[in-house]
């Protein structure tokens, strides 16, 4: 199949997929999957799998596992709302003819202070999420690029934990016919649902964020030596908004980066902000996110490795 067939189909599903979401109105659980790993993709307000490629690329596209060469490392840092605190780390490298990655990911809190039926303190509690994954993404012809990931997802509060498996996808297309541009496709978190058990008694379904995000990127040479690249994007969330994002970044040539993003129909945050420096082996990013509701503004610090 020609790439450019695969993308109109790839299309077409994101247009379906985008129109049904809304008519799913029962929230998914497990809410930390849709937390955007990485810095630099938080402060582009999550236009980002188009963009991805290495390490990162196992959360947002695995298709962008097949762009890179040696070994890398990258860890994230979030401090996000009510003392909840947001980390990943992932390890790619080559391996059976593509690029493979394992990464491990947790929301975590601060012990949660517990009260009985009459508000009196009896002691304290803890929650986490945590996800372990594996990726594969492998080179295909015409500028093709395709990727897998395996996951397994547990959530506890207190004594209760549930916990289930998923998969993802990803395509991505870089036309010859416009240098410096990428098409992306990917779907996440394709699984069963699962339960929390309360004294013996199966509680209600807890439904996985499957999720769909496709779009576009371009870089471009601009003034000065300077790189531009801008993305567009949409992610279509079971249950949720779908939501559209754009995010731009201007690249100096000595390895300092400035970031902004925007995110439409999103409840939670809109615009966002960053910077970056990167040196031939190391790179480190930084991302300012507000909030538009009555919580804290979050602070994420990236650091990625190349050997």
């Amino acid at each position: 199949m020609k790439p450019i067939r695969v993308l109109v189909l790839g299309v077409s599903v994101l247009a379906a997929v985008t129109l049904a979401v809304p008519a799913l109105a029962t929230p998914p659980g497990f809410a930390f999957l849709e937390v955007p790993a990485g810095a630099r993709a938080a402060a582009l307000g999550g236009a980002y799998a188009s963009v991805a490629i290495g390490a990162e690329a196992a959360f947002w596209n695995p298709a962008g596992l097949a762009e890179f060469e040696g070994t890398q490392f990258a860890g994230t840092h979030a401090e996000t709302y009510q003392h909840l605190r947001h980390d990943q780390v992932a390890v790619a490298g080559r391996l059976f003819g593509g690029g493979t990655a394992a990464s491990l990911r947790a929301m975590y809190s601060e012990p949660i202070p517990e009260r009985d039926d009459f508000g009196n303190l009896v002691g304290s509690f803890g929650a986490h999420d945590l996800e372990f994954l594996l990726g594969y993404g492998h080179k295909l012809a015409g500028g093709m690029s395709l990727g897998f990931t395996a996951q397994a997802v547990r959530e506890r509060v207190a004594d209760l934990a549930a916990g289930t498996w998923a998969l993802g996808a990803g395509l991505a297309w870089d036309p010859r016919v416009v240098p410096g541009s990428r098409a992306s496709l990917s779907v996440h978190n394709i699984g069963p649902a699962t339960h929390f058990t309360l004294e013996g008694d199966q509680g209600d379904r807890v439904k996985l964020p499957a999720a769909v995000q496709g779009g576009v990127s371009f870089r471009h040479a601009m003034f000065s030596d300077m790189k531009g690249l801008l993305a567009l994007e949409a992610r279509a969330t079971q249950g949720r908004n779908v939501v559209m994002a754009v995010g731009a970044e201007l690249d100096a040539p000595l390895g300092a980066a400035i970031r902004f993003g925007y995110r439409a129909n999103d409840d939670i945050t809109g615009w966002s902000a960053g910077a970056g420096w990167r040196t031939r082996s190391l790179t480190v990013d930084y991302a300012f996110v507000p909030s538009k509701l009555d919580l804290e503004d979050t602070h994420r610090f990236s650091l990625s490795a190349g050997f």
